[in-house]
């Protein structure tokens, strides 16, 4: 008696099973199947700062890329980073990264900050050593600008932190300038720059005299005020940033480790600023 109620409740799993399957296969169409198929294998491009900097990254990198999905982490609670040392820099990534990675599925890192880079790649690098990184650095290049009076605009903390820019920094006709909380100004002015103005001329007015003709933005922040730079030098600078250049690293990097996106619509972009129950770091 038993044995013939088991039989006959399995034999009924199976019915309902095959008329599950059938239902599927009769009604469900091929792009439904293929959004299902896309759902479950979302990955995201996390991309990360501390404010509005990474931003203009960001922007670089969808314009030769815009079919990927991105994750903008910008850490409001804990900026700016610009002030902090090397050890509260990791500490503060350690713990945002663990909170990332467990939310979203992240198949590529862009630090679109040069602080953060310059403290933190290469600890990044090889914690998650499965996962591609690409950092952003200032664009200095001294071969390129040989003779030429050059002023390097960064944060202390990049400054302090970036070898190469250590390497360089008795080199003649360079010069560096170093902010603290520059990046938390740009973040709090919500796009009217020009309130900035007077800040950079007290802070800039003494390399009028040097000559410069070249600025290197070692900070992303600084893309935004570009102009206000440009008018303590009478509009007479050139500026040289590598959102461009990490946009490029990015997409060489996915593709030829066959992580590029194949979907041909425009992925989207989630914005994370906090995450619930957060306390600054």
């Amino acid at each position: 008696m038993f044995l013939s109620s088991n039989r006959k409740r399995i034999s009924r799993t199976n019915k309902l099973m095959y008329l599950v399957l059938k239902f599927i296969r009769q009604k469900i169409n091929l792009k439904m199947l293929n959004f299902i198929i896309y759902f479950m294998n979302k990955k995201y491009v996390l991309v990360v700062d501390s404010g509005v900097g990474g931003l203009w990254t960001l922007k670089e990198i969808k314009r030769i890329l815009p079919n990927e999905n991105y994750v903008y982490f910008m850490d409001v609670l804990n900026a700016p980073y610009g002030n902090k040392s090397k050890a509260k820099l990791l500490k503060i990534t350690d713990i945002n990264f663990k909170k990332l990675f467990r939310i979203f599925d992240i198949k590529a890192v862009v630090l679109a900050c040069n602080t953060l880079s310059s403290a933190c790649y290469e600890y990044l690098q090889q914690k998650y050593y499965n996962i591609p990184f690409i950092k952003i650095e200032p664009y200095f290049e001294p071969q390129l600008f040989i003779g030429e009076p050059t002023l390097l605009l960064a944060t202390k903390s990049t400054l302090k932190n970036n070898k190469k820019i250590l390497e360089y920094k008795s080199s003649k006709n360079f010069y560096f300038k170093g902010f603290g909380n520059i990046a938390k100004k740009i973040d709090d002015c919500n796009g009217q720059y020009d309130l900035l103005g007077f800040y950079l001329y007290k802070k800039l007015k003494k390399f009028k005299k040097k000559n410069i003709k070249n600025i290197i933005l070692g900070c992303t922040h600084f893309n935004y005020i570009k102009n206000q730079i440009s008018c303590v030098f009478d509009f007479n600078v050139e500026f040289f940033e590598n959102s461009g250049k990490v946009a490029n690293q990015l997409f060489n990097v996915l593709k030829y480790s066959g992580k590029k996106s194949k979907c041909k619509k425009t992925g989207e972009t989630i914005i994370v600023k906090k995450f619930k129950n957060d306390k600054k770091i």
